[in-house]
């Protein structure tokens, strides 16, 4: 075979497969944020045996500890982000409760499927209580979030963090289809409204194959502390 047929060969077949990689690495990049979205949405679709339920060793959550020290005086309230500690990956750094309808899950920073094991895992690209965004959370229909199907309207959640406790009464309840669920997310995840948005697999009697929907509940704050950042000279 001579060396022309061999580069033409080469040609037919190398240049199609660079090519091919190229145009994924671009669909890659460019789909990257929609990728981690729908894989962050999606740990709640597998609703499954949440399995050893025993709580990571890790934890920034004392219910026993005095909460972060506030600033502002009477008129202006607020926590200093400097003044709280951050959770990171994974781990504890508060707790839901509302005792009416039996509702007591530990919150974890991110919603990895480990995590929903052990209980409400938040999406990391949401914001903390006290921010005034929205704060997603979500867990199994059949460990954590089981009480949420009696959740009403006017129900009052309360959420104990490391640094504040709040509490969340309930304006909206609403099933989604998964996917109208995830398009509602990505319209209404920065809004300048601090939104605690729980959701579960729905509905919570067995169904043959994999369940699509998810009972959605929406609460606004009544109370807490707000959280601020501000320049140096302005702290007290």
């Amino acid at each position: 075979m001579n060396q022309s047929k061999i580069t033409r060969l080469l040609a037919h077949f190398i240049v199609p497969v660079i090519f091919s990689i190229t145009g994924y690495l671009i669909l890659f990049v460019a789909f990257k944020p929609y990728i981690e979205m729908a894989s962050s949405v999606a740990s709640i679709f597998r609703a499954g045996d949440p399995g050893d339920t025993k709580a990571p060793a890790e934890t920034i959550y004392d219910p026993n500890a005095a909460p972060a020290q506030v600033r502002g005086g009477d008129e202006d309230p607020y926590i200093h982000v400097n003044d709280m500690e951050l959770p990171s990956t994974g781990v504890q750094y508060g707790r839901l409760y509302c005792e009416k309808i039996g509702l007591d899950a530990p919150v974890y920073w991110d919603d990895t499927y480990e995590i929903l094991r052990q209980g409400a895992g938040q999406y990391i690209g949401s914001f903390l209580p006290g921010y005034g965004r929205m704060i997603l959370l979500s867990a199994h229909n059949n460990s954590h979030f089981r009480p949420l199907k009696d959740m009403q309207i006017g129900d009052v959640i309360q959420f104990d963090t490391n640094y504040c406790n709040y509490e969340y009464e309930v304006y909206h309840i609403q099933v989604y289809d998964e996917t109208e669920l995830e398009q509602w997310i990505r319209a209404h995840l920065l809004d300048e409204e601090e939104v605690l948005v729980m959701y579960t697999c729905w509905p919570f009697e067995f169904q043959a194959g994999r369940k699509t929907k998810r009972l959605t509940i929406f609460a606004h704050r009544i109370s807490g502390y707000d959280v601020k950042w501000r320049n140096v000279d302005e702290i007290e």
